[in-house]
């Protein structure tokens, strides 16, 4: 995404990529899907709001594309917060939620555990609607 050290590409591409990739899966018959920013590598603790932003418009125009798919959003790494915030403005179902009950040590630093600052953040912003798919500990 713009603003990352590897980002090449407007916004606009990958707005259609992300769009056409959700069309195919849709067409295969998946259940649901979930935005990630996985390839805004190397990833930080604290990505800026540019990332949150896009994040929004591309899981919106996804949402539009799919309008009857379960959707969800992550936003490497372990961006939580931020993940409900674009959840709840692009009207998606879930988030993913790395570092949710046990803290560790990643390649990006130390992620500590959010889950009573992330669930207390979502009832603050009303968006006790959207599902926490959380990992236990590290998936990798």
């Amino acid at each position: 995404l713009t603003g990352t050290p590897r980002s090449s590409l407007p916004m606009t591409q990958i707005i259609d990529q992300a769009c056409q990739e959700a069309e195919t899966y849709k067409d295969a018959g998946v259940d649901g899907l979930i935005v990630e920013n996985m390839h805004d590598l190397p990833y930080t603790v604290c990505p800026g709001p540019e990332v949150t932003a896009a994040m929004t418009v591309i899981s919106a125009a996804v949402r539009k594309t799919c309008p009857d798919l379960a959707l969800g959003v992550q936003i490497l790494c372990a961006a939580n917060q931020q993940a409900i915030a674009v959840a709840l403005a692009a009207g998606l179902d879930f988030i993913r939620a790395e570092g949710f009950v046990f803290s560790h040590v990643a390649d990006e630093g130390i992620i500590n555990a959010c889950a009573g600052d992330l669930l207390r953040y979502r009832r603050q912003v009303g968006a006790e609607n959207i599902q926490v798919f959380a990992d236990i500990k590290k998936k990798h």
